[in-house]
């Protein structure tokens, strides 16, 4: 008897070939403008998505249509490729992206940041419609906001609407945390079932908590008054979720140096990407060094997902999370080539998957 995810894996097998080279995106900075980065780009699987495009489209916004097309192909693909408990699995990871798109929306209004800007910063794998979230993007503020998403309803709703008061004086990594919450606390823990078809699922989504919570506890050691500010509870700003106990994290958050917290997180996984991030932290005194390396480490290990489960979930994982960074790194480097970049400057912020 076939599985609910033999179908769907042999298809995306077959498209694996189909993804961009590192020496094709090289190739695509080197070109002179937008034309000569599409003249190179159709020549790919993406063909069909520019020649639609460019019937009603034009400048940078031709890559944003392509890379919407694609979005819309890739989730209708998904669909269509997975059924019963296969797509139960896979929905979730759809789900969190949705998570995550939310919060870059919410965050967006909240700090006036302009629509355009705020789409550029959407992920490009949920079950949400890119135009459902570009038009969130145009809410004029939070209420606006909450107002779009509850005619569409759309996930996250109630606890934005629960914790509307407080939204406007959180930081964005307080507004993420609450969703992250929302999502690890009720809606994985309503679905649990479903992490028990998959150890791979469930080791993906523990990977996302301890990215979360060590990223939250290396904020705490550089700001250690953000806690009493914000009259926080210590134990509230750790997702209950991942491979880590929390008393790690509440014993690492009375170190006063950065370089110290990384101490107590030697014999883990993430610890020479926190080592690397904290090299170039030193440079710049910036927590984004870390979270960097940590997401980058997070993709390049869900990447070979494929070659560790061949037969399950491991595929459908591994294709989304490098067809989503190549459509990322497309969208860089036509935005690199828009704005006059260098070659070696574009390349330089390009994340190529090993």
């Amino acid at each position: 008897m076939m599985s609910t995810f033999d179908y769907g894996n042999a298809r995306l097998r077959a498209r694996f070939p189909n993804l961009l080279m590192k020496e094709m995106l090289e190739e695509m900075t080197r070109t002179d403008n937008l034309d000569g980065f599409l003249s190179l780009l159709i020549k790919s699987s993406y063909k069909s998505s520019i020649e639609k495009a460019l019937t009603y489209s034009s400048g940078i916004q031709i890559v944003h249509t392509i890379i919407e097309l694609e979005t819309e192909k890739f989730f209708k693909d998904y669909q269509n490729f997975y059924t019963d408990s296969a797509w139960e699995q896979i929905g979730l990871i759809f789900s969190h992206n949705d998570l995550q798109n939310i919060h870059t929306a919410v965050r967006g209004i909240l700090g006036g940041v302009p629509h355009r800007e705020i789409q550029e910063l959407l992920n490009r794998s949920g079950m949400i419609p890119m135009q459902t979230l570009q038009e969130l993007s145009r809410s004029r503020n939070f209420n606006d906001l909450i107002s779009k998403m509850t005619a569409f309803h759309l996930p996250y709703t109630d606890v934005l609407l629960k914790n509307q008061k407080n939204l406007q004086t959180m930081q964005g990594a307080q507004i993420e945390l609450l969703l992250e919450k929302e999502f690890y606390e009720n809606v994985l823990n309503v679905k649990r079932h479903i992490l028990n078809h998959s150890a791979l699922l469930k080791e993906y989504f523990d990977m996302n908590a301890d990215l979360e919570n060590i990223i939250c506890t290396l904020r705490i050691v550089k700001n250690p008054d953000m806690i009493t500010r914000n009259e926080l509870s210590l134990k509230e700003c750790f997702l209950n979720a991942g491979t880590f106990n929390r008393t790690l994290f509440l014993s690492t958050v009375n170190e006063k140096e950065i370089e110290k917290a990384i101490g107590h997180f030697k014999g883990s996984i993430y610890f020479p990407s926190l080592q690397e991030g904290l090299q170039a932290y030193k440079q710049t005194g910036l927590l984004m060094e870390f979270e960097e390396r940590l997401r980058k480490q997070l993709l390049e290990w869900a990447s070979r997902y494929p070659f560790k489960d061949p037969i399950d979930i491991g595929v459908p994982i591994g294709y989304m999370v490098r067809k989503q960074n190549e459509m990322q790194n497309l969208w860089w480097i036509a935005k690199g080539i828009q704005l006059g970049f260098d070659s070696a400057d574009i390349i330089e912020h390009l994340e190529i998957l090993q």
